[in-house]
């Protein structure tokens, strides 16, 4: 599990990117309960790391009109749920979709083969955007 690989050292920083398979749940409450019961057990290993949560990355404009469920509305309002949560929890957090979205705000279809998942350059970007990022 994630706590456990997190045990054999101690850490500055922890990032942890959850919520893309979660848009479909009937209740956002219970996953933002759970994600901070997680938080709270990295906490306890790793007492000294600054936690980042990461924002829910975009989809490209062709899943998100025609998806009931991976869209940028549901995106955006786990979003705004998270980022409330990093805040209340003294969490930081972090968007990391201008690495990857296009002007509109979508993610290319040029660099995805679902619409959702990137390809390895483009998660190269995100890995390089975090390595930049003054947090």
């Amino acid at each position: 599990t994630v706590v456990e690989a997190l045990k054999g050292k101690q850490y500055k920083k922890v990032y942890i990117a959850f919520g893309i398979n979660e848009l479909g749940w009937s209740y956002p409450e219970i996953f933002i309960k759970e994600y901070k019961n997680l938080i709270s057990e990295i906490r306890k290993i790793q007492p000294k790391a600054e936690i980042v949560v990461q924002a829910i990355l975009p989809v490209t404009q062709k899943k998100s009109s025609k998806d009931k469920i991976f869209n940028m509305k549901n995106i955006k309002k786990f979003n705004k749920l998270i980022k409330a949560m990093a805040k209340d929890i003294g969490a930081t957090y972090a968007d990391l979709s201008p690495a990857v979205r296009n002007k509109k705000g979508y993610l290319p279809k040029s660099v995805t083969p679902d619409g959702v998942h990137m390809n390895k350059p483009y998660c190269q970007r995100i890995i390089a955007y975090i390595v930049n990022m003054e947090i």
